[in-house]
């Protein structure tokens, strides 16, 4: 991943990675990230640097700052939320799906059953999505689109 990252950011395509790794081996990611490129600008963060009344301060040093990569931990990483703008469009695409689906099963005569969990799904997300619309944001703390990272490589991504 880190020869993947530096190489790419050699070609010019892309400026800034964003390295999500488990939170026991961030320092020691880093430590092998420097061996392998010694003089890269790295940012590695700490648990206080997510603590609520750091975080707004943190994500702004991350979405300024000259940085080759920053490596955080799955639960930091957690933390940053997607605009309201961005979740909207999936769980769109996710109703739409769901539509055509529900249309598929009844126009092949699908089980009864079958239909109405899908159904009980659709239901689930518009509420999501409605909640979504109607809830005015706690934490106004930079969003994943905001942090200026252009590369993002998840270490045990089946967690997410």
């Amino acid at each position: 991943m880190v020869a993947a990252a530096m190489e790419g950011k050699r070609l010019g395509l892309w400026n800034k990675s964003l390295f999500v790794v488990p939170n026991h081996i961030i320092e020691q990611f880093a430590s092998e990230f420097l061996q392998l490129y010694p003089s890269a600008n790295i940012l590695v963060t700490s648990k206080k640097d997510f603590a609520m009344n750091n975080r707004k301060k943190f994500c702004s040093k991350i979405s300024t700052g000259q940085y080759d990569a920053i490596i955080m931990g799955h639960s930091q990483f957690e933390k940053i939320q997607l605009s309201q703008e961005r979740q909207a469009y999936f769980l769109n695409q996710q109703i739409d799906a769901l539509t055509l689906s529900i249309d598929d099963l009844k126009k092949n005569g699908a089980e009864y059953y079958s239909i109405k969990q899908l159904e009980k799904s659709k239901k689930k997300v518009e509420e999501k999505l409605k909640k979504l619309n109607d809830n005015s944001r706690k934490d106004s703390v930079v969003t994943f689109e905001q942090l200026g990272t252009d590369k993002l490589f998840v270490d045990e991504a089946h967690r997410f």
